[in-house]
């Protein structure tokens, strides 16, 4: 077991200590979540869990301590082209529609620009990885991530995908809503294309224990859909205007964005990620068919054009938000 997971996991219910032994971690009130190939499975059974990827989790795990072979429990999936078959069938629902077109069809692996600076050993927190594109790229750029997901699936993929591409990134099994890590431990929390499918309520919670575990003057950056976008007015008409249930995404106004944000983290800075929908990546441009390259080069222009003029910003569909944690806030913080 790493040593900074030993040293950092809390139990995510109470947030009181671990004991660590023979492949279990149990807290003094009794809570006992077990390791499954090295990864620390950290989720429990909740009455609104926010995708039934952390019913699988919790089926698959009792499988395995009941003595089935944990590939017996695991989704079935075969690597071509020397890529995971994982991210092979699941590319569309991590990055968006506009991947549907090379579903199990990729030759390489999807890996977006990080738009953090280069780092030396900063611990940087990917909230909902996935098959983790992001911590890998985050580990590439010199920091130490820890990516969490309740897919027991997508972790397990993602750390052999990241011994395939020679890095270390570690990862966890866990609820963005119960981050099983103690106060602060954190210098960089990150999160793409998760928040977004959170009932409100949800991605603020999400977000409380973003800032719980983040240092002080620690760095937060997350994507979020933008209402005003021109898809996402698209979508919204499409379904009559309605919040979304299930996992379906839920807009945010600008202001219900930085005010959510800045009442957590203090000052922050909106920007736009990308225009005509949500996940487009400009580093994928050699991925995608003709048809599809026009809308990425113009995102990008307009993405480019948005920092001059910051208005634009607010027509894009999907936007980061960047803050730093503020020490004078957590005395006034109203969630």
């Amino acid at each position: 077991m790493d040593e900074w997971l030993l040293n950092n996991l809390v139990c995510p219910r109470d947030r009181l200590d671990l004991t660590f032994d023979r492949d279990i971690f149990s807290c003094a009130e009794g809570h006992v979540y077990h390791v499954i190939e090295g990864i620390p499975v950290m989720i429990f059974q909740d009455e609104r869990p926010t995708h039934d990827y952390l019913r699988q989790s919790l089926e698959q795990v009792e499988r395995v301590v009941d003595g089935e072979a944990l590939e017996s429990v695991l989704r079935s999936v075969e690597t071509t082209n020397g890529i995971d078959g994982f991210v092979q069938g699941e590319l569309p629902y991590t990055n968006g529609n506009l991947y549907f077109c090379v579903q199990n069809k990729l030759t390489r692996y999807p890996l977006p620009h990080l738009r953090l600076p280069d780092a030396n050993g900063e611990r940087l927190l990917d909230v909902g990885c996935n098959w983790g594109r992001w911590s890998i790229r985050a580990a590439q750029k010199g920091y130490k991530p820890i990516g969490i997901d309740p897919s027991l699936d997508a972790v397990l993929a993602a750390t052999r995908i990241s011994r395939q591409l020679g890095v270390e990134p570690k990862f966890v099994v866990g609820d963005a809503r119960y981050l099983p890590f103690r106060d602060g431990c954190f210098d960089v929390s990150f999160s793409y294309s998760v928040l977004q499918h959170f009932s409100k309520e949800n991605a603020r919670t999400a977000l409380s224990e973003m800032e719980r575990t983040l240092k002080e003057n620690g760095k937060v950056l997350v994507q979020m859909p933008n209402k005003y976008g021109l898809r996402s007015m698209q979508q919204q008409w499409r379904r009559g205007f309605t919040e979304g249930k299930d996992f379906e995404v839920r807009y945010w106004t600008p202001a219900e964005l930085l005010s959510t944000f800045e009442s957590r983290f203090g000052k922050t800075i909106f920007t736009a990620d990308c225009f005509f929908g949500l996940g487009i990546q400009a580093s994928d441009l050699d991925l995608l068919p003709i048809r599809f390259k026009t809308v990425v080069h113009t995102s990008e222009l307009l993405r480019k054009i948005s920092r001059g003029i910051k208005p634009l910003a607010k027509l894009a569909d999907s936007v980061y938000l960047e803050s730093v944690k503020t020490t004078s806030l957590r005395s006034q913080k109203q969630y």
